[in-house]
């Protein structure tokens, strides 16, 4: 996966929150509008990949940490982007 796919850069863009590149009010921030911005690059890539990423981090990741400490916020997506990477490699896609 490229960094200059649409899901590359939203992984990248995860991942760089993760390992601390990136503060939770950037994140939190940004995290919707890129989604809008690369979600339908995503889509022409592979449309089943983009909607598992939607579910894992979008739906079950941010849009439940908006009031949770920033260790819970950062456990959660933490949580989230591990099972979407899980479900990504295990080929269920």
């Amino acid at each position: 996966m490229t960094k200059n796919s649409g899901l590359g850069f939203m992984m990248a863009f995860v991942q760089k929150y993760l390992d601390g590149e990136m503060d939770r009010l950037s994140f939190d921030l940004d995290f919707s509008h890129c989604l809008i911005k690369h979600y339908p690059k995503m889509e022409r890539e592979c449309g089943e990949l983009a909607e598992c990423f939607d579910f894992y981090l979008a739906e079950e990741g941010y849009d439940q940490v908006q009031h949770l400490s920033d260790a819970a916020h950062k456990k959660r997506i933490r949580k989230q982007f591990t099972e979407f990477k899980a479900a990504m490699h295990d080929g269920i896609l």
